[in-house]
């Protein structure tokens, strides 16, 4: 691999152009969470069908990560990181044009599938940094990242609103495209690694699962967490579009603003930790999960209570999940990209099962059937996290 020393290319604009690829590529997994309506109404299909887009987007991601992610450590970074930009894009742009059920699952599996080359550019752009400034490096890409998924919410409820659903698509495909262009000219080119297999890291990913339960426990607990803010963002559509509150598509994109807690979460919990103060932290957070049930129950009599439920649920998971990372990077220094990888294997499968919960749960139970889902949701986070910490502790 060439040094990471030779790096001039790492200015503030070229970290800062890496931090909006990121964002743009993330959160392009979640602009169809506040479409479901007009999703449903362009393709003539029920709101679970348009709903159960929201879930195969979640998969897509989550076998993209599985799949894919470990392979930065085998193959040529730069090529990869853009071969996947090229086909998200292509994909997201074939999901504009698409007119069936059929089309619209296989493009969002494909779009998602390939949105995960920001799982790939954030560990790549630690290694091309100086070491002195490695962690500033990410800190700034994982904040592009973050502050991607939130405003995707509200760019794909402003476009759909004033052009139409597939123009969030069209348009985010072709930008995409630019910094697929951007990257290629930007990125340092890099030799594989020698010595590893395609087989070999993989096998290695069973091990890791095998050999450290605690990997296995952590990540679960983070899977139920995401599962609840899943199941609250794919809900938001139905609780807003609906009576009393009849929000338009971008109405409830702002509406998941709220979710800017989760950089000020994220920051206090990496202090935290960095503390010492690991069980104040999971404490914390698993007690505003478990509380948010309250407010939330109330969301269609009052949406600052509703507001205020949202906020506890993102601020709680938000900083669990860097709780939870900073806990099973300390398992092997040396294969943290792998145990990422089977970490957010787990964690994203819990935003699959949440929003297709809340799609099951809203049709069959409506708003209290998904209360009753997150509320389920936090009681096993609970479990968990209190085995865990038992279990370090006699470790």
């Amino acid at each position: 691999m060439s040094s990471p020393t030779a790096t001039p290319v790492l200015s503030p604009q070229f970290v800062l152009l890496m931090a909006l690829a990121c964002g743009l590529c993330a959160g392009s997994a979640y602009f169809n969470q506040p479409l479901i309506y007009s999703i449903e109404k362009s393709l003539g299909i029920s709101t679970s069908q348009a709903g159960f887009a929201v879930v195969v987007a979640q998969i897509g991601y989550g076998l993209g990560l599985m799949l894919l992610v470990p392979l930065g450590d085998l193959l040529n970074k730069r090529k990869l990181i853009v071969s996947l930009m090229v086909f998200a894009a292509i994909s997201q742009i074939l999901l504009s044009l698409s007119s069936s059920l059929s089309g619209l699952y296989f493009f969002t599996l494909c779009a998602t599938f390939g949105a995960i080359s920001a799982q790939v550019l954030i560990p790549f752009a630690s290694t091309i940094s100086p070491p002195e400034s490695s962690a500033a490096t990410v800190g700034k890409l994982m904040s592009g990242l973050v502050m991607g998924i939130i405003l995707s919410r509200t760019f794909a409820g402003f476009v759909s609103t004033y052009w139409s659903w597939e123009g969030v698509y069209l348009y985010s495909g072709i930008l995409t495209l630019g910094f697929a262009l951007l990257m290629w000219h930007k990125l340092p080119n890099t030799e594989p690694q020698s010595g590893l297999t395609v087989t070999g890291i993989y096998r290695s990913l069973f091990k890791l699962a095998q050999h450290h339960p605690h990997l296995i426990r952590r990540a679960c607990a983070g899977a139920l967490g995401f599962g609840i803010l899943s199941m609250v963002f794919t809900s938001m559509t139905f609780v807003l579009g609906s009576a009393p509150y009849h929000f338009s598509d971008f109405e409830i994109g702002l509406f998941g603003l709220l979710g800017v807690i989760g950089i000020y979460s994220a920051s206090w919990s990496g202090k935290t930790v960095g503390q010492g103060k690991e069980n104040l932290v999971a404490t914390l957070c698993i007690s505003l999960m478990l509380l948010s049930c309250i407010p939330l129950f109330f969301a269609q009599q009052n949406i600052v209570v509703y507001a205020l439920g949202v906020l506890m649920s993102y601020f709680g998971l938000t900083a669990f999940h860097v709780l939870n990372q900073n806990l099973v990077y300390r398992i092997d220094i040396k294969a943290r990209s792998r145990i990422n990888a089977v970490y957010m294997t787990i964690y994203f499968s819990g935003a699959a099962i949440g929003s297709l919960g809340a799609v099951y749960a809203w049709e069959h139970f409506e708003w209290i059937g998904c209360v009753a889902l997150g509320l389920v949701f936090a009681l096993g986070i609970l479990v968990i996290d209190r085995f865990d910490f038992k279990q370090m502790k006699q470790a």
